[in-house]
């Protein structure tokens, strides 16, 4: 008898952690939704494709005191597919990077797309992702980061849309605890 209720326990034990660990897998998508349907959110990267895995890996750490610095809270890390493209060749390349999301936390913002744009700049990136109301933005970091419009004149910035949980892109996407989600 004992021993049969120890097993009944075991596996109450066993089914509650597993439903909580999927918890958590949904709260952490449940609270960057939260937090971009409120507004005041950014995704950067410190990674580039020309860096070896660890430089980039030291870089995102570096982004990481850098963002704390500019006295906004800490970044949620996740991890992020985006076309980059090189300077000198012109050549687009798929990658996957380590990005973060960024919030303002109790900074203005005017100032909070300041410190991000100071951010992404520092780490060479193409653009970054900013959200300040209900739609993102994406703009350029640096003169030709976005490519080409029909006319041939430099891209600055597109509007990317609403948020999207669950959903993927070919342009490029989000995921975060093989939870993914883009703007569209």
């Amino acid at each position: 008898m004992e021993l049969n209720l120890r097993i009944n326990i075991t596996i109450i034990v066993i089914t509650i952690m597993k439903t909580f660990k999927e918890f958590l897998d949904e709260s952490s998508l449940s609270r960057i939704k939260s937090k971009s349907d409120k507004g005041g959110m950014a995704i950067i990267s410190g990674s580039r494709a020309d860096k070896s895995k660890k430089e980039n890996k030291a870089r995102a750490k570096q982004l990481d005191r850098d963002v704390k610095g500019k006295g906004l809270p800490g970044a949620t890390k996740v991890t992020g597919r985006w076309t980059e493209k090189d300077d000198k060749t012109g050549k687009e390349t798929k990658v996957k990077e380590r990005s973060h999301v960024v919030t303002s936390g109790k900074k203005g913002k005017r100032k909070f797309k300041k410190a991000v744009d100071s951010i992404a700049r520092k780490y060479g990136q193409d653009a970054k992702l900013t959200q300040i109301k209900k739609t993102g933005t994406v703009s350029s970091t640096r003169k030709g980061g976005l490519g080409k419009d029909s006319g041939g004149k430099n891209v600055k910035r597109f509007t990317a849309g609403t948020m999207k949980p669950g959903r993927s892109s070919k342009e490029g996407d989000t995921k975060i605890k093989n939870k993914t989600f883009t703007y569209g």
